[in-house]
């Protein structure tokens, strides 16, 4: 198995646990969508592209990392249609969202929803 397809493995398996409707792929599908790059060593690119600009590109050499960048990804869009559809009196939206990402995080590997935490506003 090659790299790129133990790594669509895993991410598919990833979308399946978080009941998810899409996963970050290896497609370029522009507007701002992220995508994954498989270079050679092997080395990881989360990139993604508005009008044919990049608009941010990582890279890493670990796999549990490309992981994570791509489950924060999916649980971002899922937290935040979540927290439109469950606003809470009295809380920013934002922070609704947060705290349903880590739930989703947190349901596939703790750590990621403890590192998510560790970089969010607490205000």
């Amino acid at each position: 198995m090659t790299p790129k397809e133990d790594l669509a493995a895993r991410l598919e398996a990833l979308r399946q646990r978080l009941g998810a409707t899409w996963m970050v792929g290896f497609e370029n599908f522009d507007a701002g969508h992220p995508f994954i790059e498989v270079l050679e060593g092997p080395t990881y690119r989360l990139t993604a592209y508005e009008r044919g600009k990049p608009v941010f590109a990582k890279e890493t050499t670990k796999l549990d990392e490309i992981l994570y960048w791509a489950s924060y990804e999916v649980t971002w869009s899922m937290a935040y249609s979540w927290a439109v559809q469950h606003p809470v009196e009295g809380e920013e939206q934002r922070f609704t969202t947060f705290r349903r990402q880590e739930e989703l995080l947190n349901s596939l590997d703790p750590r990621w929803a403890e590192r998510a935490r560790a970089g969010r506003p607490t205000h």
